[in-house]
């Protein structure tokens, strides 16, 4: 057996720092405490006041470790274990891992070295089998897993019948004639989530007509993440029948039903699996609910614990499912009647008594807005068509629109570098009226957003998105103790998320394989450069960072500056730490990179915060990290609704923008991924927790660097897309062409000049500095 003294010298410390970190009697830094659990998790070293408890079980402490209260699941189960256990002489400690099996990992730990008498537990990680293996059961910790099973483990563990309830409830819906049955569940690695999907999976397949479910739908267990998904799974297509796996999940999904007008059951029979209680029915009519007992889960969980912990020589591995109470369901599920399916509520035209046509880029936000539609539709009778492009044709699109004097969108999304030269051709019409009145809430719109759309005090339009440039980053890379050590030997400094763009590239540098060959990812970043619209951005945020600028206080180009050279040189040390190197990514593809784990850091547009999130970590924030760029210049780069001038439904614009412009709006467009300009939403406790980036994108928004084009009186403004050009053609150049950095800008120089006359500006032959 391993002593105290080989734990010491396997993590590197003193025996009494071992003793401290292993006992809690006196504070230990964190990343020396984790060494030290390390070594002695893989020693399987066991302290001896923690072998004499265990061996006599005279430990009166059990550990019960949750994800969170928020769940009446959780919190009615704790209440009944804890009764069960106190009238034993037993005291419960607490703790909550919100989801993270970095933070469970932690709190069982914590639970062994301070001499627990056994382990209650809701796992998030049950795929975690070597971790459960050698930190609780080669301990020989008595420990009951409760609702979700661990894979392949000789573990107790206490459920429900889930597969057979759920069966049953298939079987009966077919026999009533429902055929297009959806499911909305949680992460399917979860057991339960996976048992009550392979029972309607089973029923469906032994009907005679070999079904399938219309629809899985997995979402992260909250009600903001299932309001999303049911707006974005189900908005044109509702079901007959829609099975919800958790009371939590269907508390948003009534909340989206209600948003799209939707009512139970004449439009849709809802099913919900739920704990159980007296009020269930009358709380939501028409609402079949399927019961748990989540009071007889905690006390029979902590009656197995017991048996354990007292005879541990007598105790035999346990697995027990209760059962569920689901015969009222099942008798008052109506037959199917034949007849008009549900409208989709897609906030198109349909019956509407007027029509908007909507020309609009396809980013988040626009997307979002789309979904959420259908009540403005509903609420005022106005429909909304939305024509999606790329952001690429959109300018093209709507100075087309404008040379031919015609109203064939009535509403346009335009970039804010678009502002000013749009307003002096007159493809925007002045609403200063409507922004000036009542019906516009200037109060509650984040200023930077407000100002993107006036020129000269008057108002262009109204803000949509209010999104900046953030860095993500793999949290759980940054902070793993054996990468930390490595860098540090590597850089001599700490590993970080960068605050510089030379700290940028040496941590992207690190994080490519090619270069350390033992980075456990393959690329350290990306950068987005397929099209002038992408890449422009990217270059500016390095070009502000080191002092740069495309033109100078007199409004002369000034291309060719020595800052200018540091920046094309910093994205050239980037691109060496990227998978496209050849300027081949688009924005989407740098996103998948990072959330298919192929990259370390991400710079992109904080309305992409959510869909990272989701993709990467499996519903566990805690593994995103996010930050303000580094250098601390981003780019401002919201998006912009503008009246045509042409339009002749001016009214009904006016009463879509006062409904884009409500606070409810700018909620449902956060938690459906979108980047409102509501300040609302960026003040929110429960969003902040569930999005923790809201809060780093209002401080990018206060820094944020805005992308306009130089104006001078009597001068045309010059068109934002062509000067953007000539900076991302300068680049292309040095790439593809192998063109030195100083002839490249000093190209650009000379093409920026000409540009320069040609709208009537001063320019520099070239600026010596």
């Amino acid at each position: 057996m391993a002593t105290i003294k080989d734990v010491a010298r396997e993590a590197g410390v003193s025996i009494a720092t071992v003793s401290c970190a292993l006992s809690g009697s006196k504070p230990v830094k964190s990343e020396t405490r984790s060494r030290v659990l390390k070594a002695a998790g893989k020693l399987k070293y066991i302290p001896n006041s923690s072998a004499r408890n265990l061996k006599k079980a005279a430990g009166s402490v059990v550990s019960v470790i949750i994800p969170d209260m928020k769940s009446r699941m959780y919190s009615e189960a704790f209440d009944s274990l804890s009764s069960c256990l106190q009238a034993q002489g037993y005291t419960t400690s607490i703790s909550f891992t919100n989801g993270s099996p970095d933070i469970e990992c932690a709190r069982i730990d914590e639970a062994v070295s301070q001499n627990t008498a056994g382990i209650l537990l809701i796992t998030s990680q049950p795929e975690n089998t070597a971790f459960f293996q050698d930190h609780l059961i080669s301990y020989k910790i008595p420990v009951v897993f409760m609702e979700r099973e661990p894979v392949s483990l000789p573990i107790n563990y206490i459920g429900f019948k889930n597969y057979d309830a759920f069966y049953r409830l298939t079987d009966n819906l077919l026999r009533k004639g429902y055929r297009r049955i959806a499911i909305m569940c949680g992460p399917l690695h979860f057991s339960t989530e996976r048992q009550c999907v392979q029972g309607v999976y089973d029923a469906m397949a032994e009907c005679s007509e070999d079904l399938k479910p219309t629809r899985i739908c997995v979402t992260n267990l909250t009600r903001e993440d299932a309001f999303s998904s049911y707006l974005r799974s189900f908005t044109n297509d509702v079901p007959e029948v829609l099975i919800s796996t958790n009371r939590e999940a269907t508390n948003g999904l009534l909340v989206a039903l209600h948003y799209a007008g939707l009512k139970i059951p004449r439009d849709l029979i809802v099913v919900s699996y739920s704990e159980e209680a007296w009020a269930d029915i009358s709380e939501s009519s028409g609402l079949l609910t399927i019961s748990r007992s989540a009071s007889s889960l905690g006390e029979e969980a902590a009656r197995m614990l017991l048996r354990n912990i007292q005879e541990p020589d007598l105790f035999e591995q346990t697995i027990t499912e209760l059962p569920v109470s689901d015969e009222l369901a099942l008798t008052q599920i109506p037959k199917r009647k034949h007849g008009r399916r549900p409208e989709a509520s897609s906030g198109r035209a349909g019956h509407a008594k007027e029509v908007l046509q909507f020309l609009a880029v396809g980013n988040p936000t626009v997307k979002a807005l789309s979904l959420l539609t259908a009540h403005f539709t509903r609420m005022t009778g106005i429909g909304v068509n939305y024509t999606f492009v790329a952001q690429n044709e959109l300018f093209r699109m709507v100075s087309k629109d404008m040379d031919e004097l015609t109203a064939r969108y009535d509403l346009y999304t335009y970039d804010v570098p678009w502002l000013e030269y749009m307003v002096q051709n007159a493809s925007l019409a002045d609403i200063s009226d409507f922004a000036e009145s009542d019906r516009f809430p200037r109060d509650l719109l984040i200023p930077e957003s407000l100002r993107n759309c006036q020129v000269n005090s008057r108002y262009y339009g109204i803000p949509l998105s209010g999104g900046t440039i953030l860095l993500f980053y793999r949290r759980d890379l940054f902070e793993s103790h054996q990468l930390r050590e490595e860098y540090q030997r590597h850089s001599s400094i700490s590993l970080r998320p960068p605050r510089t763009w030379k700290e940028f590239n040496d941590i992207a540098a690190f994080f490519t394989r090619s270069i350390t060959p033992s980075s456990p990812t393959e690329y350290g970043t990306s950068f987005a450069g397929i099209i002038d619209e992408e890449m422009a951005p990217e270059i500016l945020i390095r070009l502000w960072s080191y002092g740069g600028q495309l033109w100078d206080s007199y409004r002369r180009p000034s291309f060719d500056t020595k800052e200018n050279r540091q920046a094309f040189e910093s994205i050239l040390a980037t691109l060496s730490c990227t998978p496209d190197g050849d300027l081949g990514s688009s924005i989407h593809k740098t996103v998948r990179d990072f959330c298919s784990g192929r990259t370390a850091m991400l710079i992109t547009y904080s309305e992409f915060a959510q869909e990272i999130s989701r993709y990467l970590s499996g519903h566990m924030p805690e593994k995103v990290g996010v930050q303000t760029i580094p250098g601390r210049h981003p780019a401002s780069v919201g998006w912009n609704i503008g009246l045509n001038p042409f339009s002749k439904n001016v009214e009904a614009v006016h009463k879509f923008f006062s409904w884009i412009l409500q606070v409810d709006t700018g909620y449902y467009l956060t938690i459906l991924n979108g980047a409102t300009p509501m300040k609302a939403p960026y003040h929110n406790y429960q969003l902040h927790k569930l999005y923790p980036w809201l809060a780093c994108t209002e401080e990018s928004l206060r820094l944020a660097v805005r992308r306009n084009t130089p104006y001078q009186r009597r001068s045309l403004i010059l068109p934002p897309n062509e000067v953007e050009h000539i900076l991302c053609q300068a680049f292309r150049r040095v790439v593809r062409e192998n063109m030195s950095v100083e002839s490249a800008l000093e190209e650009a120089q000379q093409e920026a000049n000409h540009l320069f006359r040609m709208y009537g500006y001063p320019t520099a032959r070239k600026l010596e500095l």
